[in-house]
């Protein structure tokens, strides 16, 4: 199987993994702390369209940005890694510096947005870490060493 193909396939992975958690979290969120808005609509209308739309394109985002990452997280590889990849920590480093550093930069904002909400998006930033920071990058490297 060619390179870009297996690098896709990490992305993919870390991107439904990350689609799941979000989705599962906002479900629940929604379900028993809807905001204001959500409930008058409710009371009008019906607003599962809303929500399975909304569904789906959160999860095909999640798994679209997984996938550009994937790509970020190949091309930003150490020498280290290149030469004998084996699954590390931080198989790169510079990558995860970036994600760190993207991830402070749009929780800054989003903590005036969120005030009423910070747990949660604090819990959703470190399952972003998680994801996209250490498994993204590992499943490149993985998939690079996979015989499939």
């Amino acid at each position: 199987m060619e390179e870009p193909l297996r690098t896709v396939i990490a992305g993919m992975i870390g991107g439904a993994v990350m689609g799941m958690v979000f989705v599962t979290h906002m479900a629940l969120l929604l379900v028993y702390n809807p905001p204001q808005a959500l409930k008058n609509r409710a009371a009008e209308s019906s607003v599962s369209k809303l929500i399975t739309m909304a569904t789906v394109a959160t999860y095909l985002g999640w798994n679209f940005l997984a996938i550009v990452m994937a790509f970020a997280a190949q091309a930003t590889r150490s020498a280290s890694t290149l030469a004998d990849p084996q699954i590390s920590i931080a198989p790169s480093p510079v990558y995860l510096l970036v994600v760190l550093f993207v991830t402070i930069g749009i929780s800054i904002p989003a903590f005036v947005f969120f005030q009423d909400r910070k747990q949660h998006f604090l819990a959703e930033l470190a399952v972003f870490i998680g994801i996209f920071g250490f498994l993204i990058p590992n499943l490149v490297v993985a998939v690079q060493r996979s015989q499939f």
